[in-house]
């Protein structure tokens, strides 16, 4: 029989029957255990079978990549290891492996070559065949041999390989500062001047650890040497010139000389001693006022050849002082006691002086020999640019003051005009306007040397 219920709700019923068939579909039997996830659902055959074809085609594409790959890298090993190039090796075209290197270029080919030296800094053999067992230069142009070793063949090059270059053995490098030396151009004449003022040199300085040896490397600042010229005074364009000279006044007898040089329209030129200007500084600016020129000789007359570096100096530049504090000129122009001065006289002097003056016609007046032999000796032997030597004070000059006159008659008449010293070195085109002066200074930017060269 059918309940009332069941005949009132048939579908009810239906749905209940087809609900309990699904619930079987999910449970032990159906082969699925719940997990409590929403998105765990079996594999259906279908699904199944799907999967095992995608693997089949990712094998299948996979495979053949696989195999490519491994022929390219092969070929890119190939080509940049094994494949052939080729050379041009000491002139012969040659066919090598790419990467090759010097060495074995070198002994593939049999080329012979002999090692240069092992050699000191300044260039002497310290071991022979001890230097580089060969040179190379590529494309013409040279290869340090250290980059030479590690050089590999790319095709197409031109390759020299020759005799080993000399190597130098390690050194030490240090930057210094070199004073200039002083130096002598010339050996004889009557005049001696700066030509050249000094300066500092800043260089390396590199010095080999096995032998010591001390050569130049790098120059920063190339300074250079004083220079001392020594030369006699050759006036240019043929002019007849003669300077009279007269050391060691002032005296009681330079008014009388002043006073003779103004009578026959000459000039001379005075080397007063310091101590005689400040104690005669009127007869010392009389000099000046009478057109002729003044200049030192040295305080006090010392040889200056003996004196330490520092009477050098302090006998300059006091009689420098002595004489312009008198006249208002101003000298840095001298003539050395007893003619002496040497190159380590001059290195003494610090700059302070710029011209030493000396003679090439000594009348020995000194020795009072007589008017006629003073007359002759200043006489004979004269050139143009000749500087006669006299003397002012340090003795009885009375026989200088009856042979001046004829003195100056006699070269007058031959031809001869009688200038300062300072016209005189003016005359010869080879000699500097500041040097000829005679009143020219040491500039500040020089530097003094400090040793002879």
């Amino acid at each position: 029989m059918t309940s009332n219920n069941e005949r009132r709700y048939p579908s009810e019923r239906k749905n209940k029957r087809e609900n309990t068939r699904d619930f079987g579909l999910v449970g032990k039997g159906g082969g699925f255990i719940p997990t409590g996830d929403a998105n765990a659902m079996p594999e259906g055959r279908e699904q199944g079978k799907r999967g095992s074809q995608g693997k089949r085609l990712v094998l299948r594409t996979l495979v053949p990549l696989l195999v490519l790959a491994a022929l390219l890298g092969g070929g890119f090993v190939w080509w940049t290891q094994f494949r052939p190039v080729q050379v041009t090796v000491n002139g012969t075209l040659q066919s090598v492996t790419v990467g090759t290197t010097i060495d074995q270029l070198k002994s593939d080919e049999d080329i012979q070559t002999s090692p240069g030296n092992y050699v000191s800094v300044s260039g002497n053999i310290l071991a022979e065949g001890g230097g580089y067992p060969y040179s190379v230069s590529v494309n013409d142009k040279d290869m340090d041999y250290d980059d030479a070793r590690t050089y590999k063949v790319a095709g197409g090059e031109r390759i020299t390989v020759s005799d080993g270059g000399d190597r130098t053995e390690p050194y030490t490098t240090e930057t210094v500062n070199q004073p200039p030396k002083l130096l002598m151009d010339g050996n004889v004449g009557a005049i001696n001047y700066i030509s050249q003022w000094g300066s500092t040199t800043v260089k390396d300085v590199l010095t080999g650890q096995e032998s010591g040896e001390q050569v130049d490397g790098t120059v920063y600042e190339q300074g250079q040497d004083c220079v001392v010229t020594v030369k006699d005074v050759q006036p240019s364009d043929d002019q007849k010139l003669v300077a009279l000279t007269f050391d060691d006044g002032p005296s009681e007898y330079t008014s009388q000389y002043l006073q003779i040089l103004q009578d026959k329209g000459v000039k001379a030129t005075f080397f007063c001693l310091g101590k005689e200007v400040d104690a005669r500084p009127d007869e010392a600016k009389a000099i000046v006022d009478a057109g002729c020129q003044i200049c030192s000789h040295s305080y006090d007359h010392p040889d200056l050849r003996y004196a330490e570096p520092q009477t050098v100096v302090d006998e300059l530049t006091s009689s420098f002082s002595s004489i312009e504090n008198a006249t208002g000129e101003k000298t840095t122009t001298f003539r050395p006691p007893y003619g002496s001065f040497t190159q380590r006289t001059w290195l003494a002097t610090q700059g302070v002086a710029t011209a030493a003056v000396r003679w090439d016609i000594d009348t020995e007046d000194w020795k009072q020999p007589g008017v006629d032999q003073i007359v002759s000796a200043a006489c004979s032997n004269v050139h143009s640019g000749s500087i006669i030597l006299m003397h002012d004070g340090g003795g009885p000059r009375d026989q200088d003051v009856e042979a001046l006159p004829q003195i100056i008659d006699t070269l007058q008449s031959q031809g001869y005009t009688f200038v300062t010293i300072s016209e005189l070195l003016a005359s010869d085109d080879s000699i500097p306007d500041d040097v000829a002066s005679c009143n020219s200074t040491m500039p500040e930017s020089v530097v003094w040397p400090d040793e002879i060269g």
